[in-house]
């Protein structure tokens, strides 16, 4: 049977890839400044299990328990308000777009389709 420490450390392994498994979303979420395409429903879940599985390791006194869903509840947490954030703020599309847009004269065609029509001449009389 293995010792307590192999299985801590087993444990710890565990909740290291586990708990950085969430640190790709929130990298994307704070490089596109956007979590509109987030589950609330998921992190709101993710969130309550997360602090049931900390209570329980507390309880238990399990080392890797409380590492592992500690670090991962900050995490899912803050995905969470920044989810929570872009939902307050419905016009976060139209900002992006507003900021991004060349400054160029009002009117001014913003691509080929919409380029001015040269005016045709009506034929000469013979």
């Amino acid at each position: 049977m293995p010792s307590h420490f192999w299985i801590e450390a087993l444990g710890l392994v565990a909740a290291c890839l586990t708990t950085s498994s969430f640190l790709p979303q929130a990298i994307r979420i704070w490089r596109t400044r956007s979590a509109r395409d987030v589950s609330l429903t998921m992190y709101l879940m993710m969130s309550a299990g997360n602090s049931l599985w900390l209570t329980y390791g507390v309880l238990i006194g399990s080392v890797s328990m409380i590492f592992a869903n500690a670090t991962c509840l900050l995490m899912v947490v803050s995905v969470l308000g920044l989810k929570i954030r872009d939902m307050l703020r419905p016009n976060l599309l139209a900002e992006i777009v507003a900021h991004e847009m060349p400054a160029s004269a009002p009117g001014a065609p913003v691509n080929s389709n919409e380029a001015p029509q040269t005016p045709r001449m009506p034929p000469a009389a013979a």
